[in-house]
């Protein structure tokens, strides 16, 4: 009797258990979602972060607060996201350079990135584009990957940083075409090309929302783009692909993780959440404007997708120069 009493009150609170879990994803969010940034606003993923957000609060009824934390390259903030509370409350708009390319190069980043945090879904893909100055006499990236094959020392290419993303993108392009340029680091991308402007460096690498301006005001001219196919924003701009390198990719990608542990009926109502916010034309066209393609998917597969991708990139930096 007394074991088949313990065993009923053990059903009956296991019943409790879960009663209150579905109770708690039911009603997620409790209080407001806080979407960290890891730059400084009025850049191209505090863009996207604030344009996602204010979706979210038309088309989910969320309230959403978004928060910068910059500093590390990302890497401040994805050590305090890795730490949070794991209810989906918290989440961060990570990008391939900070949660990947940074804890490749950089041994002293607090978190492990494959290991600290809870993949939600896949946001937006975004190119990169190389331009030089105005009054440059290079006009394609066949003219520059001569001269750089010619005199390695010939070219200086401006940069967001060390380890970023457009660093990343000289890399691939010097190895790919055997060709030397000087990189030059800078804090930013607005920096880079305003030095360009002012003849310091020849050419600049950097997201297609930081260099719109520069190109609009006539200030740069476009040589490529860093994906295979065409930009909405700049359709007449060639692929480096286009260009005599063939299957040349170099895309950065955009994800929303969470700490590790959040639950996963929490992930997907995020996930759905977010996919359904995407799939807005208004939405996708402010983002293609920026260079940006909105992405899709289950959490599984933005997991499945990041892993590989920290994968490939760690065999591929082993033979870079960066």
């Amino acid at each position: 009797m007394i074991t088949r009493a313990l065993k009923a009150a053990a059903f009956f609170c296991s019943a409790l258990t879960l009663a209150a879990s579905a109770s708690a994803a039911s009603a997620f969010p409790t209080k407001p979602i806080r979407l960290i940034v890891p730059f400084s606003p009025g850049g191209g993923t505090d863009i996207l972060a604030r344009q996602l957000a204010d979706q979210l609060t038309k088309s989910a009824g969320w309230n959403i607060v978004v928060e910068n934390r910059p500093g590390g390259n990302g890497a401040i903030a994805l050590s305090s996201i890795s730490r949070g509370t794991p209810d989906g409350h918290e989440v961060i708009l990570a990008l391939r350079e900070n949660i990947v390319i940074t804890p490749l190069l950089q041994d002293a980043v607090s978190f492990n990135a494959l290991e600290d945090f809870t993949a939600i879904v896949h946001v937006a893909d975004s190119p990169m584009i190389i331009v030089s100055g105005a009054d440059s006499k290079y006009k394609n990236i066949k003219q520059v990957l001569d001269t750089a094959r010619q005199d390695p020392e010939a070219l200086r290419f401006g940069t967001s940083g060390q380890g970023s993303m457009s660093h990343l993108l000289l890399a691939m392009l010097k190895d790919k075409a055997g060709a030397g340029m000087v990189h030059v680091p800078y804090k930013g991308s607005n920096p880079a090309l305003s030095d360009m402007v002012g003849g310091h460096v020849e050419l600049v690498g950097g997201s297609i929302g930081s260099a719109k301006s520069f190109l609009e005001g006539k200030r740069a001219v476009p040589l490529a783009v860093s994906s295979k196919e065409r930009v909405a924003a700049f359709p007449d701009v060639p692929t480096i692909s286009e260009q005599g390198y063939p299957d040349f990719n170099v895309v950065t990608w955009y994800g929303l993780f969470g700490p590790k542990g959040v639950p996963q009926d929490i992930v997907q109502q995020i996930n759905s959440a977010v996919n359904k916010a995407l799939q807005n034309p208004a939405f996708q066209s402010v983002l293609a404007q920026q260079g940006m393609v909105t992405q899709s998917g289950s959490a599984s597969e933005f997991d499945a997708m990041f892993r590989a991708d920290y994968k490939d990139l760690k065999q591929q930096l082993a033979t870079l120069d960066m």
